[in-house]
């Protein structure tokens, strides 16, 4: 988390909901750098377009469809890591709007059985228009996205669906 924000800072009007992630040791240790030197903090868009659709992609390390998003660098606000990921993984300029929800993660060494550390994912609602272009043209780096599309509301195969589906079928924002 950056060091002028404090945990209470990040969305404070935002529902928060807790989240326990258990991983494998190589997962956490692939991690840990993010968490320990970097911000600890990750921002993604529940985006629509005009009619309403949603926004959503398939990762390398998803098993379903995901929201747009990910590590919020130093020096960077969530909201506009968020903008600038929906951008990378869908080619979509949004106009971020309010955090829709802010998980409070921690991130489990399975293999230890020990919280490793402690983690902030923040989403936030988001407005977008146009055609998300095929696959092989997102993501920063090859294959790093393999799929993004419109949907008409929540996929079924949703990663995370059990914790992230009330969220994002709300239509505010």
């Amino acid at each position: 988390m950056p060091d002028d924000l404090a945990p209470d800072d990040l969305a404070p009007d935002a529902p928060r909901e807790r989240q326990s992630l258990r991983l494998p040791t190589d997962r956490i240790e692939a991690l840990r750098e993010w968490a320990k030197e970097g911000t600890a903090l990750t921002a993604a868009a529940r985006v629509r377009d005009p009619n309403g659709r949603l926004a959503f992609v398939k990762t390398a390390w998803s098993d379903g469809w995901v929201l747009p998003g990910g590590a919020v660098e130093p020096g960077e606000s969530p909201a506009v890591a968020a903008a600038r990921e929906v951008r990378e993984e869908t080619r979509l300029d949004a106009a971020i709007g309010d955090p829709v929800v802010v998980f409070e993660q921690s991130y489990v060494d399975a293999d230890r059985d020990a919280v490793a550390f402690e983690a902030e994912y923040v989403v936030y609602a988001a407005r977008a228009e146009g055609r998300i272009p095929d696959a092989a043209e997102l993501g920063v780096c090859p294959d790093e996205i393999r799929a993004a599309r419109w949907f008409e509301g929540v996929p079924e195969k949703l990663h995370d669906g059990d914790l992230l589906r009330a969220s994002l079928s709300g239509k505010n924002h």
